[in-house]
């Protein structure tokens, strides 16, 4: 029999340690003239008394003492043994006490649902699985057992379990911040960007200053595209934590996505103050550089990002545009040959350094890069016309490229009015013309055209044209585009430069 069936003698005995609406100071007092004297059974279940309200003013250690005590009188309850389990520090002993209260009342769920947790925090993982399982038949309105098993999934991976489990714990407990915050991180992993914003905006309806649930709803909203609403409660976010380096990184991509490069830059330089281990930050700063024209800062970005990630792909190619851009021609190639080296089908490489040969007046080389570019899949149509620019310059006899590549766009698809000047059909004054007729591309096309005339003014041997048409080019302001770095290497080559 265990101590709770003693309880009406134990009233008896001293009624005040069970009078109901004490707070816990009194409740003890009570008790503890209860523990004084007395049958054992009595005594006992005073113990029990006045360690609740040691529990409920925090003094876990005597509230330990007492059921000890207790336990040592009469023989335990289901219900005593589950409240010290819980507080127990040793893992080992909690997890004994859930099963002596299982051994007890072999229906009490809240055992199972601690004792499942505590076995998964040990990795007996099956163990605590199949405790949870139980928890869950004897209780199925609890969301407990269904949130422990969703955690425990979404940390090792199991998505979808992780989003079942934690969607059946939303159902039975819609008011839970915490549980909503799980599931749109479960969402967000199983690539439902889109649903996951329900739950965060669950979680942040329950307390706007949660930090963790709004940079949640923030990388949702960016995987779908939104960057404004994603910056917005990024932004949010570190308003609460300003050292919140994954919020800082999602905010600086938000800003590098939508455009906002010198904001990117900002964010990324916080970044590597807070992360000066990480060369990550440092790739990202330089891509936002080079995207906002500075291309000299982003070369030394990328440096130092290769520093650390030498022979690095993406590292490597990112180095090379910048040193393109900022007139580095002979490093810009050095780089694109790093990436051939290992790669040397790489598409981009190629036709990259193709380009980059041009500008340095290397056609020959120039043309077999991009001869080679061209034979791989999906070559793009502007490779035709530096193929043509490259083998005319180098006093190589042109392939039919020009007229093979017109078969396979409209004539009057950018660049095929380029394409049809080269062969004969069409006049410099045409190419211009065609170059504005979509006023959104207009300046970056013209850039391109102005290029172009201008190389055909060097075959032409009129410099003096060339000059203008590649200042042209560059009064596009059109930094980003592989002809305006070209047109600044025609004009060195112009003057006499290298």
């Amino acid at each position: 029999m265990g101590i709770l069936s003693c309880a009406a003698a134990a009233q008896a005995e001293e009624p005040g340690c069970f009078a109901p609406g004490l707070d816990p100071p009194a409740k003890i007092a009570a008790c503890t003239r209860g523990i004084e004297g007395g049958p054992a059974e009595t005594r006992a279940l005073a113990l029990l008394a006045r360690a609740g309200a040691y529990t409920e003013s925090g003094a876990t250690a005597k509230a330990l003492a007492d059921y000890d005590a207790a336990f040592r009188l009469a023989p335990p309850d289901a219900q005593a043994l589950l409240a010290r389990g819980k507080l127990q520090n040793d893992p080992g002993k909690a997890e004994a006490d859930y099963t002596s209260a299982l051994g007890e009342d072999a229906g009490l769920a809240e055992a199972y649902a601690l004792r499942g947790a505590l076995r998964l925090k040990r990795g007996a993982v099956a163990d605590g699985i199949a405790d949870l399982g139980e928890a869950r038949r004897f209780n199925p309105n609890d969301p407990a057992p269904f949130k422990t098993r969703g955690a425990y999934f979404l940390e090792n991976g199991d998505t979808a379990q992780a989003v079942a489990e934690l969607q059946e714990a939303a159902r039975l407990s819609p008011n839970d911040p915490d549980l909503q915050r799980m599931l749109g991180a479960a969402q967000l992993h199983a690539g439902a960007a889109q649903e996951a914003l329900i739950p965060f905006n669950a979680a942040v309806a329950a307390n706007a200053k949660d930090a963790t649930a709004l940079r949640g709803r923030a990388t949702a909203h960016a995987r779908q595209g939104n960057y404004k609403a994603a910056i917005a409660d990024f932004s949010a976010a570190l308003a609460i934590s300003p050292k919140d380096a994954a919020a800082l990184e999602g905010r600086g991509m938000a800003a590098l996505h939508s455009g906002a490069f010198s904001d990117a830059i900002a964010d990324f330089t916080a970044l590597a103050s807070l992360r000066p281990g990480d060369a990550g930050p440092l790739f990202f700063r330089a891509n936002a550089r080079l995207q906002n024209g500075e291309a000299k800062d982003a070369a030394a970005d990328y440096s130092a990002f290769l520093a650390r990630h030498a022979g690095d792909i993406e590292g490597l190619m990112g180095r090379a545009l910048a040193r393109q851009f900022s007139g580095d021609y002979a490093g810009s190639e050095a780089d694109f040959s790093a990436v051939l080296n290992r790669r040397p089908d790489a598409a981009q490489a190629l036709a990259g350094r193709g380009y980059v040969r041009v500008m340095r007046a290397r056609h020959a080389e120039a043309a077999a890069d991009l001869a080679a570019a061209q034979r791989l899949p999906d070559a793009p149509a502007h490779l035709a016309v530096w193929r043509f620019i490259a083998e005319s310059r180098g006093g190589l006899k042109p392939a039919p490229a020009l007229a093979a590549t017109l078969k396979t766009i409209a004539a009057d698809t950018w660049p095929g009015p380029v394409l049809r000047y080269f062969a004969g059909a069409l006049s410099g004054d045409d190419v211009l013309v065609a170059a504005t007729r979509e006023p959104r591309d207009a300046p970056g096309r013209l850039c391109e055209a102005y290029y172009y005339l201008g190389e055909a003014a060097v075959m032409q041997n009129d410099p003096a044209q060339a000059a203008k048409l590649f200042k042209a080019a560059l009064a596009t302001g059109m930094s980003r585009y592989t002809e305006y770095a070209a047109a600044q290497a025609g004009l060195e080559h112009l003057s006499g430069g290298p």
